[in-house]
């Protein structure tokens, strides 16, 4: 059932995520190589930099996609053994690699990740770029050109 507060706030609070304690068996400076989410169409992307990432429409969600069918909690970006993986967290509406629903999934090079109406170029060649970390103070609606009926922002 859609709960419309939750909606409202998706799309007029540019939030982050919480502080969250490091994972088990992690100290919280350990690297992890670099994942870069490039949106489609445009030139922002997104700099995932910690395991355990979670993108979604709610508020706790470390990376905000607020557009109604991304799920509260949509995916989680793991990195294990050095490589990314996405995982499904029982959302609505699914995500695809490459075109291909998915539940769990590793994560190369040049994929495609849709997640709700967002699409992503996956890149994990760690080139320097003007990526926002994940955990930065803003929400992916403040720089997508979506009409202004859709109730979303642009990046000024």
């Amino acid at each position: 059932m859609a709960d419309s507060r939750h909606d409202t706030e998706a799309q007029s609070f540019p939030l982050q995520g919480p502080h969250r304690r490091p994972e088990a068996g992690r100290a919280a400076g350990d690297d992890v190589p670099p994942l870069r989410l490039r949106l489609r169409p445009g030139t922002f992307a997104v700099e995932v930099t910690r395991s355990g990432t979670v993108l979604g429409r709610h508020s706790s969600a470390d990376v905000r996609l607020p557009l109604p069918d991304v799920s509260r909690h949509h995916c989680r970006f793991v990195c294990e053994s050095g490589r990314w993986q996405v995982v499904d967290l029982d959302s609505l509406n699914g995500i695809f690699l490459n075109g291909e629903p998915v539940r769990r999934a590793e994560l190369r090079d040049c994929d495609q990740l849709r997640i709700g109406g967002f699409i992503f170029d996956v890149d994990l060649r760690g080139e320097p770029g003007s990526a926002a970390p994940a955990n930065a103070v803003r929400t992916i609606a403040n720089a997508l050109p979506f009409p202004e009926d859709g109730g979303l922002r642009r990046a000024s």
